[in-house]
């Protein structure tokens, strides 16, 4: 049974941005009280991931093999369970976890990928990431508090399904909408499908491939006039155009 761990009841760590222009946020980890690692902060992903050399540095034993669904298409993972996952004074015990291939998503950033804390680790926390200062804040869930005169703006969000633990949230761009986007902390560049592009009369300049779930996908990259979530509004925001949100939304 999966139990979590936090002492004090709010735990702050921090974490450092890689990957310069398509930075990605980098946890310090440890697994079954070893490290720490390297690991993504993704809250696109449902299940945290090992990489395959550190499952094999741990002797992970593998329980099961199926066939996953990322953005770059389909993949295949290893499941097994790890006894524990720590990131500072933040633990979970019982684990499920992914075991796959990260080198390529390693080699984007310029640097070593250990791991991705998912969606069932941060699901037993209330998470504040503070990109200004490098930060991400863990409270315990029932601790209910509202960000105050601080916050630009508060908006709500759902999950896709339990299934496909996606955070979604209504958006508005260059004054249309809303639309339904994805909070994804594992994509670096805010992206947009084809037919919403298409639909906005964005024009896109090819931009080569992206890694993304371990493969390469081809985008080109276009301007938005205005993005807005809430009362949060970016003006001019670069965007990619990409064809894997029919994949992602089987």
């Amino acid at each position: 049974m999966t139990t979590a761990t936090l002492s004090p009841k709010s735990a702050k760590v921090k974490f450092r941005l890689a990957g310069d222009a398509q930075p990605l946020i980098l946890l310090p980890v440890q697994v079954n009280g070893e490290g720490p690692f390297e690991f993504i902060l993704d809250t696109g992903a449902g299940t945290s991931l090992l990489s395959s050399d550190l499952a094999k540095k741990l002797n992970i034993k593998i329980i099961s093999t199926k066939e996953g669904q990322s953005a770059g298409g389909k993949i295949s993972v290893s499941l097994a369970t790890v006894d524990s996952l720590a990131v500072g004074q933040v633990k979970l015990d019982d684990v499920d976890v992914g075991i796959v291939d990260l080198d390529n998503i390693a080699k984007t950033i310029g640097g070593k990928i250990d791991g991705d804390v998912g969606y069932n680790f941060l699901k037993h926390f209330r998470i504040t990431i503070d990109y200004h200062n490098c930060e991400i804040r863990f409270d315990e869930p029932r601790r209910i508090e509202r960000l105050g005169r601080s916050a630009k703006t508060e908006v709500p969000m759902r999950l896709a399904s339990l299934a496909k633990p996606l955070l979604l949230v209504q958006v508005h761009a260059n004054g249309h909408g809303p639309f339904q986007f994805a909070i994804d902390t594992g994509t670096s560049t805010t992206a947009i499908a084809p037919e919403l592009a298409q639909q906005l009369g964005l024009e896109g300049s090819p931009v080569g491939p992206l890694t993304t779930g371990g493969a390469q996908v081809n985008v080109t990259a276009g301007t938005l006039e205005s993005f807005q979530v809430g009362r949060a509004r970016i003006d001019d925001l670069v965007v990619v155009v990409a064809d894997f949100f029919s994949m992602l939304s089987q």
